[in-house]
């Protein structure tokens, strides 16, 4: 007798990420004695997915029940008022959707049932819906009211399960089976809505339900099924492995062992054990549970969704200080580890490339060189060059900065690369489009690098805090990077549209499209959220969250529907809405307002700090103040003098008055390079990387930056001289003095202070008044790297010694340090921060204050101090805007787009004349008021789209540092190479080479001490050195002992187990094995056949997930070049009956209407349009005389008709070419078996049942 439903730990719902056929179907059906199945509409595909695991219910001797629905043509409809069959009309559609079928999976799935309606074990019933004249409707009505995809399990003791939920059963979708469905149970909690589902089925197999008919199946139905009757009932399903996979040969190898070899072989298959980890089954944590960094519970959330989801594509846009670079650091680690990933390109902007590569190896033990002025670096300052034609080939990781591979000859050789497997992009808003408000598409340089790159990728990670800059379509720009498809991707006013809708008030939302873009949704991968049903379920009920559900997933007329919802339904359905959309797939964002959701149930447990912020407002002395005005007008008058020149040629003025905010000190060095410019004696302006990195990232700024001309030189180098002179007879510094106050004043309260400052110039200035003061208790860190005072100078030291300094604030009290320089730097145990000089962008204020503003800070309050210079356009600004807008209080969220504004604003005035800018600030000031009154910036408040409940990370993991810290230093190959540490506790000397070498298996002490002692842990050659040092373990010839399975193609997998009765059990971890090698390891047949099956299907599936995500891709861009087309043809159209409202030359009018036909007839413009109309599918597609686009061309000009037609024309080339390309372009093939051979092999070990010097056996396997 089969087990019982109870005994199985079915989930509360499954989605596309579940493996639904092995852990939900067939553990379902192989447990029941009936099956009673609601399905979709009759065809081959609905009938495949119908039978999913039947094959283990016709082993039970069970029964089914299976419901589908009809659709019928009008033609059919109208034959049966003339008094032709039903059942007839129904047979010939259903006989016509019965071919065989060319699929062999289809063909295998069609053959069980076959098998089941041969021995008269399985009904099948037609239901279909009538009309109020108690006709059938015809299919394009009725599939508004059958959408069942609903099935019911009951086992021998009547216990009862039942899902509900949708599949599609396309003929491309039901082969990759992107089912999301809700689980109830008899015996639990959900057993009220499992029997609504049974009620309902029972009503429509009975017929009555009102408004609805069912019948059997036809006759003619049944024996053409029946022809498809394999000779032998099937015994499973065919995506099941076979219990013993084909090609096994056996080799007998025999070995006899001692006792004394006993401890040996043991610390042999465990030092095995140890190298296999990393392509275990279960092992997606053992990146993260090996490395450097402890990551949070938020952090492990996004990283194990990562690995899980690879090669899926994800946007990280979690808030400033949170993690993004833990998370996408633990996401490549374990990728590299698995083998899953073995290119991997990380681009950074320059300013951070070394500090990402020092994180990469101190958190996550990776040395990953960087490509830097044509050599590779490693993060031991090793050097090597490339050896290969093409540097992008010559390591299989590597970091290169953003700024250098967007240019066009680095353009050219990254495309040309081998592909990758996984490209990681840092700041990924600098790709963006040049501007917002014509309708010209003019991505920059690094975004037009990006969207070619994502054809030569698998994986793809954007990492950034602020996708939306300025508008909405930047969100669309990056998501496109992603795999954004049908509807959503096809036009970028479709995106924008969607979440202006629902801005609206709730009549007003344009309710088809919402849920046409919703469905469009769930079509493209999209699942519906479990919590949100969960939530619905017990706040609106069963009966109404499924109206909901059907207005949102299967209405056509949801405009109509959503009104007859009640009102907590309708909120609901809005719900929905927000919570079905590609930012919940493609996304993921972690908020401080998460993380103390976080706190309060227990998930952190450590400080998540509040902020202080305070704005110190500094008055300048009246000889700084003239001084300040005066070169204030000096930059605005050659700013003005240059732009008039040639456009862009004002840039460096630009670049100047940043400065002139920052310090005395930092104006007068740039005036000073500048004079050698001007002067000729030096080739270039002498910008640094401070002043040029967003420019150059954003707008591309140095390669189109145009010289300046000479003749404009002689006047401005006077200027300078004569700024110069005055700066250098400055007798005091206000700012600098007024820091000197404050610091005395918070070292009474507080230890240390962080200092941050834009530019290493007014670093340099500051760190000399300091050590006048502090001497060596003050330090710096730019992008030089870290310097001390010591001994008289400046001198270099390491990111350890500062960190471990600042965080004792014994010998260093202050820091000073460049924003982008200090990314990895451990500052919470800091609680005050200064910003000595205040950005133009308030995000770049943001950044630095998430330095301290981090999970486990010390002090429950952090304390930030902005400077500014009283009186000026900055701080005047600032403290206009003061009434709306809580500076730094909280992150500043969906303000983004209007400190943007405010960032563009502060520069508009500051390159103005003195009197002009008076004039300006008011109108300035009171537009960016009205602009967050009106909230226009919240078109989408990214938020209200995404996961913001927390949860929990994915369980253990085989290995831990503890683990190979034990069977490291006791196996007996290797312990005779480790002594304890004489000075470091919990640390080892290491014989390695002619020397020793500091290691540690624990994480602090190597925080403590990155730069000494090496942790050895996955990812360290030191440790692959030592693993090879092992012999592999005896293999046994005989039936006990350890079965290790192996195979390296897809990707590497190994998987251990033990015997357990007639069945196998997976040795998961390894204290698991530890155990398994003190028990009895004698294998049954049935056993050693279940254990090679289950390894079997686990590599089946790994190839057939990453073959899926591959394929899923592959159809989102056909749906979203499709859905383009149809909209460019729609648009072409329009213009056609535009010019046909205007006469021609001749007086003529073209008899151009508003119907399909209009757009059919384009085939007569010939190329692009005829061929166009091939490649997609135009029915339905009606020209409307109130679509938006033909009210804005009704009344335009016939050359301009003319001249949208004509780019229309090109667009429409350059979708022909993308479609026929995608369609030579081979599907990935899931249905391929792996093509290497996978191999087992028993290791070795005693016979627990026998003495301790008897004969060992072993087998040795290979699948050819």
């Amino acid at each position: 007798m089969p087990s019982l439903l109870r005994d199985y730990p079915f989930q509360i719902s499954y989605g596309p990420a579940d493996d639904r056929l092995h852990g939900f179907y067939i553990p379902a059906l192989e447990r029941s004695v009936r099956y009673d199945r609601a399905a979709g509409y009759f065809s081959s595909a609905a009938l495949a997915v119908a039978a999913a695991g039947v094959a283990r219910l016709i082993q039970n001797g069970g029964r089914m029940r299976l419901l589908v629905g009809a659709s019928l043509d009008p033609d059919d409809i109208a034959a049966i008022q003339r008094g032709y069959d039903l059942a007839e009309r129904i047979g010939l559609k259903f006989l016509a959707l019965l071919q065989d079928p060319e699929d062999l999976l289809m063909r295998r799935r069609l053959e069980v049932l076959a098998w089941m309606v041969a021995a008269g074990t399985l009904e099948i019933r037609v239901v279909l819906p009538l009309g109020p004249d108690g006709a059938p409707l015809p299919g394009d009505t009725a599939r508004d009211y059958y959408h069942a995809k609903e099935g019911i399990f009951t086992d021998a003791a009547g216990n009862q399960i039942a899902f509900s939920g949708s599949v599609n059963e396309s003929e491309f979708g039901w082969r990759h089976n992107y089912e999301q469905f809700s689980v109830y149970k008899s015996w639990d909690g959900s057993a009220p809505y499992l029997a609504q589902v049974v009620q309902r089925f029972e009503r429509l197999w009975e017929g009555t339900e009102r408004d609805w008919i069912a019948l059997p199946v036809p006759r003619a139905v049944r024996e053409r099924l029946i022809d498809f009757r394999p000779e032998e009932a099937p015994t499973r399903d065919p995506l099941e492995p076979d219990p013993v996979p084909a090609g096994i040969e056996e080799e007998r190898v025999v070995y006899v062992v001692g006792s004394r070899a006993d401890d040996d072989q043991r610390s042999r298959i465990l030092v095995q054990y140890l190298r296999d980890a990393p392509f275990l089954p279960r092992a997606e944590r053992l990146g993260a549970a090996t490395a450097a960094v402890q990551p949070w519970p938020h952090q492990s959330r996004v990283s194990d969704a990562i690995v899980a989801r690879f090669p899926e594509r994800f946007l990280i846009a979690d808030e400033v200080g949170l993690g993004k670079t833990i998370e996408a650091g633990l996401a490549i680690r374990q990728l590299l580890l698995s083998g899953r990933v073995r290119r991997c390109l990380i681009l950074t902007p320059r300013s951070v490339m070394r500090q990402w590569q020092e994180e990469l190896y101190e958190k996550f033990l990776l040395d990953v060189p960087r490509y830097d002025g044509g050599r590779f670096v490693t993060v031991f300052g090793e050097e090597r060059e490339p050896t290969t034609p093409n540097p992008f080939d010559s390591e299989p990781i590597l970091l290169a900065s953003s700024q250098l591979v967007k240019r066009r000859e680095r353009q050219s050789q990254v495309l040309a690369a081998l592909p990758w497997d996984l490209v990681v992009v840092d700041e990924a808003h600098h790709a963006r489009r040049k501007d917002f408000l014509s309708g010209r598409y003019r991505p920059n340089r690094l975004l037009e690098l990006l969207r070619a790159l994502r054809h030569r990728t698998q994986g793809m990670l954007l990492l950034t805090a602020t996708p939306m800059q300025v508008d909405p379509v930047e969100v669309w720009d990056l998501l496109m990077l992603l795999g954004l498809g049908g509807r959503w991707g096809a036009d970028e006013r479709n995106f924008l549209r969607f979440f202006r809708e629902l801005r609206k008030p709730f009549d007003e939302v344009d309710w088809d499209f919402v849920f046409e873009m919703v469905r469009d949704e769930l079509g493209s991968g999209g699942q519906e959220d479990p919590l949100l049903t969960a939530t619905a379920l017990r706040r609106i009920g069963p009966v109404d969250w499924q109206r909901v559900r059907d207005v949102a997933t299967t209405s056509s007329r949801a405009a109509i529907e959503i009104k007859r919802l009640s009102d907590e339904a309708r909120a609901v359905a809005h719900q929905y809405a927000q919570r079905h959309t590609p930012l919940r797939r493609l996304m993921f964002r972690n908020t401080r307002a998460l993380l103390r959701e976080y706190a309060r149930r227990g998930l952190i447990q450590a400080v998540i700090p509040r902020r202080d912020p305070q704005p110190i407002w500094i008055e300048m002395t009246p000889e700084e103040r003239e001084l300040y005005d005066r070169i204030e007008e000096y930059i605005a008058e050659f700013y003005a003098r240059y732009e008039r020149e040639r456009r862009g040629l004002g840039f460096i003025m630009t670049v100047y008055r940043r400065r002139l905010t920052s310090s005395f000190a930092a104006i007068e060095r740039s005036l000073a390079r500048r004079l050698d410019f001007l002067r000729g004696q030096a080739s270039d302006p002498g910008l640094t990387d401070d002043d040029l990195e967003e420019a150059e990232l954003d707008w591309d700024m140095t390669e189109e930056l145009p010289e300046a001309l000479a003749e404009g030189y002689r006047e401005e180098i006077r200027y300078v001289e004569d700024f110069l002179h005055d700066i250098r007879r400055l007798s005091s510094d206000s700012k600098r003095e007024r820091l000197m106050t404050m610091l005395g004043e918070i070292f009474r309260e507080r230890e240390t202070v962080v200092i941050f400052t834009q530019y290493t110039d007014t670093m340099d200035d500051l760190r000399e008044a300091l050590r006048e003061v502090y001497g060596n208790q003050v330090a710096c860190y730019s992008g030089r790297g870290g310097e001390e005072w010591r001994d008289g100078e400046w001198v270099p030291t390491t990111k350890e010694e500062i960190k471990n300094a600042f965080r004792e604030g014994e010998r260093i009290k202050i820091l000073l340090c460049t924003e982008a320089a200090s990314e990895g730097l451990n500052l919470q145990t800091c609680g005050v921060l200064i910003n000595y000089d205040m950005p133009w962008n308030p995000m770049r204020v943001e950044q630095r204050i998430g330095r301290v503003d981090r999970i486990g800070q010390q002090y429950p309050v952090v304390w930030v101090r902005n400077f500014f210079y009283a009186d000026t356009i900055e701080a005047r600004v600032y403290e206009r805007l003061s009434d709306r807008i809580d500076w730094f209080t909280e992150v500043v969220g969906d303000l983004q787009p209007i400190l943007t504004r405010v960032s563009r604003s502060i520069e508009t005035l500051a390159m103005l004349g003195a009197s002009e800018r008076e004039q300006r600030l008011e109108a300035e000031i009171a537009a960016l008021k009205a602009d967050i009154d009106q909230q226009q910036v919240a078109l989408m408040s990214l938020d209200d789209y995404l996961d913001q409940e927390p949860g929990a990370s994915f369980g253990g993991t085989p290995v831990e540092l503890a683990d190979l810290e034990r069977v490291l230093t006791q196996a007996p190959a290797l312990r005779g190479r480790f002594k304890p540490h004489p000075d470091l506790p919990k640390a080892w000397l290491l014989a390695h080479g002619d020397g020793q070498v500091a290691v540690t298996f624990d994480r602090e002490v190597f925080d403590a001490h990155p730069d000494t002692v090496r942790l050895l842990s996955y990812g360290d050659r030191l440790l692959d050195d030592l693993l090879s040092q092992v012999e592999p373990p005896a293999r046994s010839d005989g039936d006990v002992g350890v079965l290790c399975c192996s195979a390296d193609n897809p990707v590497p997998l190994r998987a251990y187990y033990q015997p357990d009765g007639e069945r196998a059990r997976a040795l998961d971890r390894l204290v698991d094995l530890e155990r398994a090698l003190d028990g009895d390891l004698r294998w049954s047949p049935a056993a050693r056949a279940a254990a090679e099956a289950d390894f079997r299907r686990q590599l089946e599936d790994l190839a057939q997930r990453e073959a899926m995500v591959a394929e899923q891709r592959r159809e989102a861009e056909r749906l979203s070049l499709e859905e383009r087309a149809r909209q460019l043809l729609l648009r072409v159209a329009l213009i056609e009956i535009a010019r046909g409202r205007t006469p021609d030359l001749f007086g003529d009018n073209r008899p151009w209407a508003f119907s399909e036909d209009t757009v059919r007839a384009l085939a007569q413009r010939g190329f692009p349009f005829a061929p166009l109309l091939r490649l997609v599918d135009v029915t339905g597609l009606t020209p409307s005389p109130t679509d938006p686009y033909y009210q804005e061309i009704a009344n335009a000009s016939p050359e301009s008709l003319t001249r949208r037609f004509a780019q229309l024309k090109d667009e429409a080339t350059t979708l022909v070419k993308a479609l026929a390309e995608l369609r030579q372009r081979p599907p990935a093939n899931d249905s391929e078996q792996p093509d290497s051979p996978s191999t087992a092999a028993l290791f070795a070990v005693a016979d627990k049942q026998t003495s301790s010097t008897a004969e060992r056996t072993a087998i040795h396997t290979a699948d050819d």
